[in-house]
This record gives structure tokens, sequence and C-alpha cells, in this order.
């Protein structure tokens, strides 16, 4: 893996706010940190509180990411963790 590439990187995407702002912001980094070929898992509180956020996690899914992954899993898989608080 070279500087500034996510290319086969598992990336968990920690989103504990209760702001709604702040959580579809973390699902819409998540969807960004596709883009540059990283895996992403999305560990969130329960119910996505946003139609951009449960808008952003269908994308996800849809593209075979995890959202509602079980945090202490995914933390033995990531390679990288960014946390939304």
């Amino acid at each position: 893996m070279t500087a500034g590439t996510t290319t086969g990187m598992i990336i968990l995407v920690v989103a504990t706010t209760c702001d709604p702002h702040r959580q579809a912001e973390a699902l819409r980094a998540a969807l960004g940190l596709t883009l540059r070929g990283a895996r992403v898992e999305v560990a969130v509180a329960e119910p996505l509180l946003t139609p951009l956020a449960r808008r952003a996690a269908d994308t996800l899914r849809a593209f075979g990411h995890i959202v509602g992954a079980d945090l202490t899993e995914a933390l033995a898989r990531a390679d990288r963790v960014e946390v939304w608080t």
C-alpha cells in the first residue's frame, strides 16, 4: 500500500453521536472512504436519525459494506478506525 491510498484497507467508522447531523456526516464520510478503494464497516448507534443517514447506510449496504457492525468484532478486523462523537 502506498502513502495516501486506502485500497484493500478495512476502515471502521464508529458513530456514537446522537446528534442527527453528525451521524449523517459520519455515514457520508464512510461513503467517501469507499471512493479510494477501502472496505468500510460502520458501527452506529441505531436508529438512524435522518433520511440522509438512512440513504447513506442503504448505499453502503448496496455496495456490500457492513452497516451496524458489532463493535468488538469490527475492531478486530479493522486496519484503521475513525470515530465520530
